[in-house]
């Protein structure tokens, strides 16, 4: 039959369970506003009871163990939602940087177009007019020159986006080498049957900053965490990482490779995936099509001024100079310099403006690519303003489909000061019922003694 000793066991093993308890509880409030921490519970259970005869006897609270309180499928939700806005926030930002170059009416491709063609209206009312000539060849510089200031825009962008690659390569390998390392730690710890709470809220937060940077699958087996890119290249396996590589090809481009491999296209989420949609496809996009636009445009222009006859009453000779084909807007020059070549007659006579009106009409008639110069250059303002507007639009889906999953992993880890304050006065009061038991244990002891004695 449980005597004195056995109740004072029992008083002691409570004292130890609810100071646990307490420490649990202090470290959550401690850890109220820390983001990303995940409150601890501790889980007391009765003691293995005490048989005597055909009797039971309780032996008191053992304190189980210390866990977590986490949803781990919602944790890989919130990577995956942070891979979405990872990649539409580069690709808003690159955009934003895009569009800039198109926002201004007063100045750029459309200014100068304007310019261009009113001066050969102003021509065309005294077509032997020097200062005139000249201010036709003076727009006609300008128009080249927004050409090739634009091209050399979109080009410094896309080399910052291209930096911007290999940086992000780097801090990818910097966060799965410390990811791969808590891994093993938190292995070894469940391995020990210990809760790793604390480095699982770290592994966490490494996590969803990798999942910002790149897209992630994330895999949990009996080895660890697995951590793969959306197409499967190993990025950290239990308490290995492998590192990407990112060097530039032939071309002077930054390409990422695992393993000898090159995986630039593979990439789906993250800031690497957006950073790459606007460097490889929406930048070379508009560029293709200010190229495509010089070159249909000077050539139109080349066109009516052949047909024409100059001041001289020769025929008229090419206004602008370019490079076919890729970079046409860069190489975009005028190229004539004397104010006399520009062919305004029609029919050789000095006083003719017959074939300004061929030049003018450059301005309204479509080009190859179906459109008229100004409407060409206005659809694409319009798409890189749709873009931008376009991720912008994803970055605030994302943003509230982040800010719910977040408001969920609050609800179900997230401390509640009310609970804990609860949680406090109950053990508290536990903890003080068993130290009064201690006193009331050893009172009697000192009876006992003295009746002994």
């Amino acid at each position: 039959m449980p005597g004195l000793t056995a109740t004072m066991w029992m008083a002691a093993q409570s004292l130890l369970a609810n100071q646990a308890a307490l420490d649990v509880t202090s470290n959550n409030i401690a850890n109220a506003s820390t983001p990303g921490y995940s409150r601890e519970q501790a889980v007391l259970t009765e003691g293995v009871p005490v048989q005597d005869g055909n009797i039971n006897y309780g032996s008191g609270v053992v304190l189980q163990q210390v866990r977590s309180i986490r949803d781990q499928v919602l944790e890989f939700r919130i990577a995956q939602e942070m891979q979405q806005q990872g990649s539409a926030q580069a690709q808003y930002n690159a955009l934003q940087q895009v569009q800039a170059l198109f926002s201004n009416s007063t100045q750029g491709i459309a200014a100068n177009f304007t310019a261009f063609f009113n001066s050969l209206n102003q021509l065309s009312t005294d077509p032997t007019n020097i200062p005139q000539r000249q201010a036709v060849l003076t727009a006609a510089r300008n128009l080249a020159s927004s050409f090739q200031q634009t091209e050399a825009n979109l080009n410094t962008i896309r080399s910052g986006l291209d930096q911007s690659v290999a940086q992000t390569v780097s801090q990818v390998n910097s966060l799965t080498q410390q990811i791969a390392k808590l891994n093993e730690q938190v292995g070894e710890m469940q391995r020990l049957g210990q809760d790793p709470g604390v480095l699982m809220d770290q592994e966490n937060s490494l996590i969803h900053q990798l999942s910002q940077l790149t897209d992630v699958s994330l895999i949990q087996t009996e080895q660890g965490l697995s951590i793969t890119t959306g197409n499967g290249t190993a990025l950290v396996v239990g308490g290995q990482s492998f590192a990407l590589q990112a060097s530039p090809n032939s071309a002077g481009i930054q390409h990422i490779y695992s393993q000898g491999q090159d995986i630039t296209g593979t990439f789906k989420g993250g800031q690497l995936a957006g950073t790459l949609q606007v460097r490889d496809q929406a930048i070379p996009g508009l560029l293709s099509q200010i190229d495509d636009l010089a070159s249909q445009f000077a050539s139109a222009v080349n066109g009516a001024q052949q047909n024409g006859y100059d001041l001289n009453g020769a025929q008229g000779q090419a206004l602008f100079s370019f490079t076919s084909g890729a970079g046409a807007a860069s190489t975009l020059t005028v190229a004539i310099s004397d104010p006399n070549l520009i062919a305004a007659s029609s029919d050789g006579s000095p006083g003719s403006n017959g074939n300004l009106a061929n030049l003018t009409a450059v301005g309204t008639q479509a080009l190859p690519s179906g459109s008229n110069p100004v409407d060409t250059y206005a659809n694409l303002v319009a798409q890189a303003g749709d873009s931008t507007l376009q991720a912008k639009a994803e970055v605030n889906a994302s943003t509230v489909s982040l800010n719910q999953l977040n408001d969920q992993r609050g609800a179900i880890s997230g401390v509640s000061i009310d609970e804990e304050t609860t949680n406090l006065i109950t053990y508290q009061r536990a903890y003080q019922a068993a130290a009064r038991v201690v006193t009331t244990v050893d009172q009697l002891m000192q009876t006992v003694l003295q009746m002994g004695a």
